[in-house]
């Protein structure tokens, strides 16, 4: 049996652990609610912080930027790369995406600059030149290089039955310049010229419908070349660009309508540079050369500030096929060498009355080919 002093200590040992159960059930149930409205005013405050910070009027900062890797001093960034994959002949510069534009109210100059050899000098600005018309000295507006307005080039071929025993290798020579002058952004059209002028193939930047334009042509009939010049003249009048023409024929108009004087007239209107190309080429004795139609095609080429080109006759073709081919290389580096003038004109004057140009370079020993002249407009 326990000792009375036994039964005292179990019965405070038992009412000390049911005190202690009821102090920590107390407690969990005190302190339960207290936790749960701090945990829910944490959690509230903590999402909207940036909310108030935002209609504060204080803007949130960005995250901050990556840095580009800084490049050493006295080195250029490397540009990035074109999306222009388009494939350029050595030495060919980029004509801009937007073709620039002559305005109708200016006088347009297509000039040529050779040196004592007859080599095409392109390193001149606007400085180097002087301009005239009538006599007066005249302000140039704007001065361009030709790869900065596009070409627009039209070329007669002669088809008459007087270029038959040349006509092959005159196709040829014909769809090797086309292959030489043109460049992106350029077009070129063909025209036939027998008894009557045809438009064969209208303006396009396809090489390949060119050449297979030329080898379509047959030799037959006559010769229009005036009336042929006339149609190409207005067919250029209206297109944006540098407008040349190339003549291949041995200048004798057989069957035209109009004269060489209107038909220069309505070259000069269009703002039009003429290459001549005798066809049948010049002969070694001057008793059996075609005077007339050599003059015809110096005079047209010389009126407009282009120039005449007069291959060899030679009894082997291959000769002439060679000398033909190198004509119209240097023809093509004459058309890609050009520089265009615009100016305002400072005289007044009735339509239609024509105005005298002169272009002088101020470097000496040069020489310069341009149109001499032009007439108002109506």
């Amino acid at each position: 049996m326990k000792t009375t002093r036994q039964r005292m200590r179990a019965d405070a040992e038992t009412r000390g652990r049911g005190n202690a159960r009821t102090t920590r059930s107390s407690f969990s149930f005190a302190a339960s609610p207290r936790l749960r409205v701090c945990a829910s005013l944490f959690l509230t405050a903590f999402f909207l912080l940036p909310l108030v910070f935002a209609q504060s009027g204080r803007p949130i900062p960005p995250p901050p930027k990556p840095q580009l890797p800084s490049h050493s001093q006295g080195q250029r960034p490397v540009p990035p790369a074109s999306d222009d994959t388009r494939p350029r002949r050595v030495g060919e510069e980029q004509q801009d995406e937007k073709p620039l534009k002559l305005k109708a109210d200016l006088v347009t100059v297509i000039t040529s600059v050779t040196d004592s050899s007859g080599n095409q000098v392109n390193d001149l600005t606007q400085k180097d030149f002087d301009l005239f018309e009538d006599e007066a000295p005249q302000d140039i507006a704007g001065f361009y290089r030709e790869g900065q307005i596009p070409l627009r080039l039209i070329f007669l071929f002669d088809t008459s039955s007087s270029i038959r025993h040349r006509f092959d290798f005159e196709q040829r020579a014909a769809a090797q310049f086309f292959k030489n002058v043109m460049r992106p952004g350029d077009q070129a059209a063909l025209m036939s010229v027998s008894t009557d002028a045809t438009i064969e193939l209208q303006f396009t930047s396809d090489i390949d419908r060119l050449v297979s334009g030329l080898a379509q042509l047959k030799p037959q009939g006559a010769t229009a070349l005036y009336d042929g010049m006339i149609a190409a003249a207005k067919y250029l009048r209206p297109a944006e660009g540098r407008h040349v023409m190339v003549v291949l024929s041995d200048g004798t108009d057989t069957v035209s309508t109009s004269t060489l004087a209107k038909a220069l007239t309505e070259v000069q209107k269009s703002d039009a540079v003429i290459y001549g190309v005798h066809s049948t080429g010049v002969a070694p004795s001057a008793s059996v050369q075609d005077l007339a139609g050599e003059f015809v095609l110096k005079t047209m080429c010389e009126d407009t500030g282009g120039r005449a080109f007069f291959p060899p006759i030679y009894e082997d073709q291959r000769k002439e096929t060679r000398d033909l081919d190198e004509i119209y290389k240097r023809l093509a580096a004459e058309v890609r060498a050009q520089f265009v003038l615009t100016y305002y004109s400072k005289s007044e004057g009735k339509s239609g009355t024509f105005k005298a140009i002169r272009v002088e370079v101020k470097r000496p020993g040069l020489q310069v080919r341009a149109r001499r002249g032009y007439y108002t407009a109506k």
